[in-house]
């Protein structure tokens, strides 16, 4: 869109200003994103053990 800047233009959140719950949204976030990243890596080297077989 021609009138809209990009997220490059924009400032930063200090972070002093994130409330407590923004933070511990963040953390739960990164955890749930960590569980999620660690199932699929598990997931693609037992796919990996199986293909080799066959």
């Amino acid at each position: 869109m021609p009138g809209r800047k990009g997220w490059k233009s924009e400032q930063p959140t200090p972070a002093s200003a994130l409330t407590e719950v923004e933070v511990e949204c963040g953390t739960q976030l990164r955890r749930f994103g960590d569980k999620v990243n660690f199932r699929q890596k598990l997931l693609n080297l037992i796919s990996k053990l199986f293909n080799l077989v066959t």
